[in-house]
C-alpha cells in the first residue's frame, strides 16, 4: 500500500472494499494454512515410520549378511525396479504423488542350485526397496507442500500484520480528515450566513 494517500471519499470507497476482500481471504489463508500443517505433520510421521521400518529390517538381517557375503550370487542384480506407479492428487491445491504399487523385473531363480535362504532375502529386498521408493516419494510430497505451507503463512500474516491494520488506519484517517472537512464547511456556511443577517440587520 502506498504512504501516501487521496484523502477523499473514492480512495475512502476502495479502502473499504480492499478491507472486506482482505477480511474474506484471511481465514481462507487460516483454513489452508492448519490442512496443510496436518498433512506435513501426517508425510513426516509416514516418512518416520518407513525409515524406521528400513533400519530395523537391516538390523534383523546383520545375521545372514555375512553368509550371502559368501555366495556367489548377487543379490542386487536379481530384485531389480521395473516400474512405480503413482496417480496425482491434489491437497490445498498443491499436487502431490500417491503411490499405487512397484513392478519388479522377473527375476529366474534356479531353485535346485540356489542356497534356500535366497528366495526369502528377495523378499527382504524387494520390500526394502518398495519401502525405499515410498520414502523418496513421500519426500518429494513434503518438499511441495512445505513450500505451499510456508507461502499460506507468509500470506495469513501479511494480511493480519500488515494489509488488514494499514487499510483500517488509513480509513480511519479519512474518515476524520473528511469529517474536519465537513464541520470546517459548516462552520464557514454558519459563518458566510451570520455575515449576511448582520448585513440585512445593519441595512
Amino acid at each position: 500500500m502506498a504512504d501516501k494517500i487521496l484523502m477523499n471519499k473514492n480512495t475512502l470507497a476502495a479502502l473499504k472494499i480492499e478491507l472486506k476482500e482482505y477480511n474474506t481471504a484471511l481465514p481462507v489463508f487460516e483454513m489452508k494454512e492448519q490442512q496443510l500443517k496436518e498433512v506435513v505433520q501426517t508425510i513426516e510421521n509416514t516418512i518416520a515410520r518407513l525409515k524406521a521400518s528400513i533400519a530395523a529390517t537391516n538390523q534383523q538381517t546383520k545375521a545372514w549378511v555375512a553368509v550371502m557375503a559368501e555366495e556367489t550370487i548377487d543379490l542386487s542384480e536379481m530384485v531389480k525396479v521395473d516400474k512405480v506407479n503413482t496417480k496425482k492428487r491434489e491437497i490445498a491445491g498443491v499436487p502431490i504423488e500417491v503411490f499405487e504399487n512397484i513392478l519388479f523385473k522377473d527375476t529366474e531363480v534356479d531353485l535346485f542350485n540356489t542356497p534356500l535362504w535366497v528366495d526369502a532375502a528377495l523378499d527382504v529386498i524387494r520390500e526394502q526397496k518398495t519401502n525405499r521408493t515410498l520414502v523418496e516419494i513421500e519426500e518429494r510430497n513434503l518438499e511441495l507442500l512445505q513450500e505451499e505451507l510456508a507461502e499460506a503463512r507468509r500470506m495469513k500474516n501479511a494480511l493480519k500484520e500488515v494489509f488488514i491494520p494499514e487499510t483500517k488506519e488509513n480509513i480511519r484517517k479519512i474518515e476524520i480528515y473528511l469529517g474536519d472537512v465537513e464541520r470546517l464547511a459548516i462552520g464557514c456556511a454558519k459563518l458566510v450566513k451570520k455575515k449576511k443577517e448582520e448585513k440585512k440587520a445593519v441595512a
